[in-house]
């Protein structure tokens, strides 16, 4: 590989597209959920409530992006606009199918009216959504910034040390593997009870073990980049295979997102890197990764039993009336956070809760510290959950609460209403600096943002995590490639052309004239 291959043509983009804006996607958005809103209210009766007023304002406040990413106004995986595409499920959709379809979260203790509870976090969600929209709609900051030299990645170094790291999972891989007893017994422990308590200690260990699939793509795709862009076939291939070995890998241990974000975040390196990938493709992409939530919930909560279906002995119909996973539990439970919170919000307005001061975010900070070193932690959002969720009788038994709450839903359990409101706030400078490092990744050639824009993308989901979650996340999954990015970066002092010039016939204006333009 050549120093140059470190720069290359940014695949073919509407530079313009990025930022532009219409003052009609407001009123686009306004006239289409509304007239939603009140279709929903004249034949649903569950929705005639007040609840619907303070859901439909938080429906348009973040639908404006998605209308403008369905317009193609922005890149296809814009920040800004996958917030607006989740957002406009979590804050709209969720509670309005929580409330229509009357399915809450079992077992829940001395349970609030729920529309009227549903209805209080519409309205804190709604104050939020319109603080996030004025934190998007500050102007940036114009100083002048200082000068420093640009540190491009050296394409060499990073193969090397990707080497080194793939070897060194995959070895730590092994020893998981013989840890118990071969391939058997290693399926057999996974894919056993859902506590499996033969992991348990291994956090650092199980880290290392999974990261070499994702890695070893991220290498593939920057060596043959310029091969791969012109066959489309063979990323499919790549990416059917990236997902097989992740769900063997760290998949069977009950856990979706172990293969489904490495997959997203391989993804869109491709769209950054090789080619651009076009929303009809996306579309699909999702419906994939909707059945897999899905097919997988059931795996989850029934194990290996969930093959009696595949065997034709039992129904989907009968496994997910067994297990309690059926699709309003996919959507307004792995999607959505709308009852959690609104259980949370409604304790504190009662004031049947204190607020625990920053707790939850302290012990999600010292998550994978040995007790040796920290043998106090913080009180976490388990304990904390458990009691709220389910009663102060709760920690005298071994049931605990595994729910997540969402930004504004943690922010409640630890400063109360006020910190529900200005986590939004928080959500609109996080968009706000992802993007525009993500734009930047966008226009410029160079390989190392393209590749660290989208381990940034990730944070957008803080909107549906908890801390622990996003700590977790950040750890298992960006610091891999992250680390190995900044190992292999070089100290240019020089002065470089923004783009290569490249010899007509070469391989990268081959490669670059197969790239599909953003949005097409």
């Amino acid at each position: 590989m050549s120093p140059r291959d470190e720069l290359l043509p940014a695949p073919a983009v509407r530079v313009a597209a990025q930022e532009r804006r219409s003052p009609s996607d407001g009123r686009l958005t306004t006239a289409l959920v509304l007239s939603l809103s009140l279709a929903l209210v004249v034949f649903v009766p569950s929705l005639r409530h007040w609840l619907m007023v303070p859901v439909t304002l938080s429906g348009i406040l973040i639908g404006v992006d998605t209308v403008a990413w369905f317009h193609r106004r922005t890149d296809v995986f814009d920040p800004r606009a996958y917030l607006g595409l989740m957002g406009f499920h979590f804050f709209y959709v969720a509670p309005i199918l929580q409330v229509g379809l009357d399915h809450w979260s079992p077992r829940i203790y001395d349970p609030p009216d729920w529309p009227n509870a549903i209805g209080a976090m519409a309205v804190l969600n709604t104050l939020g959504l319109a603080l996030y929209r004025v934190v998007l709609a500050l102007p940036a900051r114009r100083g002048r910034r200082r000068h420093r030299p640009a540190r491009q990645l050296d394409v060499r170094a990073f193969w090397w040390f990707g080497l080194l790291a793939v070897a060194v999972s995959f070895a730590a891989f092994g020893v998981e593997v013989a840890m118990f007893g071969g391939l058997s017994g290693f399926v057999e422990v996974m894919t056993g009870s859902y506590e499996r308590p033969e992991l348990a200690g291994l956090g650092w260990f199980l880290l290392i073990t999974e990261a070499f699939p994702a890695l070893l793509v991220a290498m593939v795709l920057v060596r043959w980049r310029s091969a791969l862009a012109r066959r489309p076939g063979l990323l499919i291939l790549l990416m059917t295979g990236l997902a097989v070995t992740q769900f063997f890998v760290s998949g069977l241990k009950g856990s979706r997102s172990s293969t489904m974000w490495p997959v997203l975040l391989c993804l869109i390196i491709i769209h950054l890197l090789v080619r651009r990938i076009p929303r009809r493709a996306l579309f699909a992409v999702v419906a994939v990764l909707l059945v897999y939530m899905y097919g997988y919930g059931l795996y989850k909560s029934a194990g290996p039993n969930v093959l009696a279906v595949a065997n034709g002995t039992r129904s989907v119909e009968e496994v997910s009336s067994a297990t309690g996973r059926d699709l309003p539990t996919l959507l307004t439970g792995d999607f959505g956070r709308a009852d959690v919170q609104a259980v949370v919000l409604d304790r504190h307005l009662h004031g049947e809760a204190e607020p625990v001061l920053g707790s939850t975010y302290l012990n999600a900070m010292t998550l994978l510290l040995p007790d040796a070193l920290l043998p106090y932690h913080p009180v976490s959002k388990v304990e904390v959950g458990s009691v709220l969720l389910y009663g102060p009788t709760i920690l005298e038994s071994e049931h605990r609460s595994s729910k997540v709450y969402g930004l504004a839903g943690e922010a409640i359990i630890n400063f109360g209403p006020v910190g529900g409101l200005l986590s939004f706030a928080v959500l609109g400078l996080v968009v706000r600096a992802v993007r525009r490092y993500y734009l930047n990744a966008v226009h410029r050639p160079d390989l190392a943002p393209k590749l660290l824009a989208p381990m940034a993308w990730t944070l957008v989901g803080i909107v549906s995590a908890d801390l622990d979650n996003v700590v977790f996340f950040q750890l298992k999954y960006a610091l891999p490639l992250v680390a190995v990015v900044l190992l292999s970066r070089r100290l240019d002092r020089g002065s470089r052309p923004a783009v290569p010039q490249v010899r007509p016939g070469s391989s990268h204006r081959r490669a670059g004239a197969h790239r599909i333009p953003a949005g097409r």
